[in-house]
């Protein structure tokens, strides 16, 4: 008897292609086996968000690339930890002795800036936090954002308290062998990313108030990673953009606006058109969009629901694309960021039409000149 060669499966096979189904359930089997999947849940073979999160995980543990799609690396790290020779003939049965220990799952080291300067590791700090919310560190409703911010170095410090570890908010072996309550090993993750072409510790270092430096710790790369994401390259486009996120939303300490919105209220230039619009869609992110109109232009441009849902505009990662694509489009004001700031033409001043016309435009401009002597 051989093993079934498996095809290559990716997030919406038995979903968007039916013809995956029996794979994708063989798939689902073997997460479950390995306790990456509860034995609740249903073998359906439709490759679904947590099928995926299984895969991930697995592919964490395996020291593969955390792609969520099982290819010939994955498929073949899947063979090994069953103990099956792909493309061989099973042995007769036989008396055997003892089967030796399985290999110990491997973790990376994770600490404070994981996923935030270091995108590439976000899963895996989403999985660090999802384990904190079963271990009751965090509330049951606490969203794993995968960004090992203060709070998550927080959770983690509690967690290695409560557990008589040594509390430093570096999760290593002892931590991670505490949360998942088995041996583990460990591997220290390359951090390599396009931010930290920036000196962040610097960029953060020149902001005057220690109040907005604790924010911009964990948003400032979040922008510099938007900006590069969506081809914003010129420093001086970057400095503005965060110039811009500094005035606004002192880059992230003011997320959600703190007037009641009821200003707005009845506003149709807004497009605030029913009952409650005012408040509901009051100014989130860190330009502070606001009204039913912005909300539904940007909901269909990230193709995330944010009528339903417009809380999530204050989510930093969705803000900052806001942030960034709404500059560099000139989607506000229909001023975008070449108009005012290409190479050495740097009118920081007149850049302000980019959000707001010219309201305090010369203390913006001034911010956006100092973070640019730091980006250099």
């Amino acid at each position: 008897m051989t093993v079934v060669k498996r095809p290559l499966l990716r997030p919406g096979d038995g979903i968007d292609s039916q013809e995956f189904t029996e794979p994708v359930k063989l798939l689902q089997r073997i997460m479950i086996k390995l306790r990456l999947l509860p034995i609740s849940q249903p073998i359906n073979g439709r490759f679904d968000s947590a099928l995926e999160k299984a895969v991930k995980v697995f592919q964490m543990q395996n020291d593969l690339s955390m792609t969520g799609i099982v290819g010939a690396e994955t498929w073949a790290a899947i063979d090994s930890k069953l103990g099956l020779n792909q493309g061989s003939p099973s042995p007769s049965p036989s008396p055997s002795p003892s089967p030796s220990p399985q290999p110990l799952e491997r973790y990376p080291v994770l600490k404070k800036g994981d996923g935030i300067d270091y995108p590439e590791l976000a899963e895996a700090v989403k999985v660090l936090q999802e384990l904190l919310i079963e271990a009751r560190i965090f509330p049951q409703d606490e969203l794993a954002d995968g960004k090992f911010g203060n709070n998550t170095e927080e959770g983690v410090k509690r967690f290695q308290s409560l557990n008589g570890l040594v509390v430093d908010g570096v999760v290593g072996r002892d931590t991670w062998s505490a949360l998942v309550s088995r041996p583990v090993t460990i591997y220290e993750p390359e951090r390599q990313g396009p931010v930290s072409q920036f000196d962040i510790s610097r960029i953060v270092a020149s902001i005057p108030y220690p109040d907005i430096r604790v924010y911009a710790r964990d948003s400032v790369p979040l922008i510099l990673a938007a900006c590069l994401d969506h081809g914003v390259t010129d420093l001086g486009q970057i400095a503005y953009v965060l110039a811009t996120a500094e005035h606004e939303s002192h880059l992230g300490k003011w997320m959600t606006e703190l007037a009641s919105g009821w200003a707005y209220e009845w506003r149709s230039d807004l497009g605030n058109i029913y009952a409650g619009d005012g408040p509901r869609y009051k100014g989130r992110g860190f330009v502070q969009i606001t009204g039913r109109a912005n909300y539904r232009y940007w909901a269909g441009r990230l193709g995330i629901d944010l009528i339903g849902n417009p809380e999530l505009a204050a989510n930093q990662e969705i803000a900052a694309d806001l942030l960034v694509l709404g500059m560099r489009d000139g989607s506000y004001t229909g001023h975008a960021l070449n108009d005012h700031i290409s190479g050495a033409r740097r009118d920081f001043f007149n850049a302000r039409r980019i959000v707001n016309w010219l309201d305090r435009a010369e203390h913006i401009a001034a911010i956006a000149r100092e973070f640019l002597r730091v980006l250099r």
